[in-house]
């Protein structure tokens, strides 16, 4: 039994240096836009420090064994070069970039819509510098801010025209109160990506300011905050799509769930499933689909390549529709093993590992 020649990391991370948004955003906006804060930690936007805690340093021993393992890249500036070699060092041919400051950088409550979209704007054009020349080993993942649908619209077809997208990620929690993601207020955007085939991935960061689960009853993001953020808001967001009828009025649309791990899901779907059959006539719009059936059409999960309930979550989902990511260089990364650990795994069939590491992101990131 060989190992497969190819593997897709699904999820992967830059290390945006801290003043890039104002080289890359737009002149009007220049003196607003985001900067980090290397003293104090954390980012600064629109003159306001926002999320102090997101400083590394000062979770110790994590902050220690992160430097261990990635002093080199750190060193070397995490440029493009340094992200090939990590990719060499792992035996992956391609791997989705996702940011890391960046992921903050449209969530603060009350952000002025026209600057959000402008940063968005500057990211989008910072990563597709960064992975130019690439030779498409590095895959451009752009952000979208759901303050403004026409600006998000907009921005999804600029970037795939100009530099190529493939995918747009989101952030779960909707930054307009009352607005869910099934709203019909996001319908242009979800028919744009349609139409782009791009997929949308909806990847989350633990302590935004709009009103992630758990925020209000927990003073600290570190522990408490990553274990409702990542699972729990994933729920929440494919609610939205089986149930809200995302999936039933955008069916080529592709999303999918990532860092949020999997085992949750098997049961998830049949919850689902179980309410809309109970409670579907009350208040659920008309699905032609189970919300397992919709799942399976057209989602896909991040499974963690350690996950114990992997197997089980396999059989009931299915692998076409399971991707594996390794975070790299997040502190709970798996580098320098990377995805290709998964393939270890004797509990999970062969056939499903070579999916999950090879054809599944294949067919999600549109990639020939």
């Amino acid at each position: 039994m060989s190992e497969p020649e190819q593997v897709f990391d699904a999820d992967a991370h830059l290390m945006e240096p801290p003043d890039f948004w104002r080289e890359y955003i737009d002149p009007e906006f220049r003196e607003r836009a985001p900067v980090g804060d290397a003293d104090r930690g954390g980012l600064t936007v629109d003159g306001r420090l926002r999320f102090p805690t997101l400083r590394w340093a000062r979770m110790g021993q994590l902050n220690q064994r992160w430097s261990e393992v990635y002093g080199e890249f750190d060193r070397n500036g995490w440029d493009p070069p340094s992200y090939l070699e990590a990719l060499s060092r792992q035996g992956v041919a391609h791997m989705a970039l996702y940011p890391s400051r960046g992921l903050m950088q449209v969530a603060p409550w009350g952000l002025d819509p026209r600057l959000a979209a402008a940063v968005t704007r500057a990211y989008n054009r910072y990563v597709a510098d960064f992975v130019h020349g690439t030779d498409g080993r590095l895959l451009a993942v752009g952000q979208l801010d759901l303050r403004d649908v026409e600006a998000a619209v907009a921005e999804a077809r600029r970037s795939a025209n100009e530099h190529g997208f493939r995918a747009f990620f989101v952030l779960p929690e909707p930054p307009l109160p009352g607005v869910t993601l099934d709203s019909p207020y996001y319908d242009p955007l979800w028919s744009e990506l349609e139409d782009l085939d791009a997929a949308l991935a909806i990847h989350n960061v633990a302590g935004t300011g709009l009103g992630q689960i758990g925020a209000d009853r927990f003073g600290t993001w570190a522990t408490p905050r990553v274990a409702f953020a990542f699972p729990l808001e994933a729920q929440v967001t494919l609610f939205s799509f089986l149930c809200g009828g995302i999936c039933e009025r955008h069916p080529k649309l592709r999303m999918v769930v990532l860092e949020s791990g999997s085992g949750w899901l098997p049961y998830w779907l049949w919850h689902l499933d179980e309410l809309q059959e109970e409670y579907g006539e009350v208040d659920l719009p008309p699905l032609s689909l189970k919300p397992s059936e919709y799942f399976r059409r057209q989602c896909f999960i991040s499974a963690e390549v350690d996950e114990p309930m992997l197997p089980q979550v396999v059989e009931s989902v299915g692998a076409e529709c399971i991707v594996t990511a390794s975070d790299f260089p997040h502190p709970e990364g798996t580098f320098p093993h990377g995805v290709r650990k998964l393939w270890e795994r004797e509990d999970v069939p062969e056939q499903a590992r070579r999916q999950m590491l090879w054809d599944s992101p294949r067919r999600l990131y549109a990639l020939a």
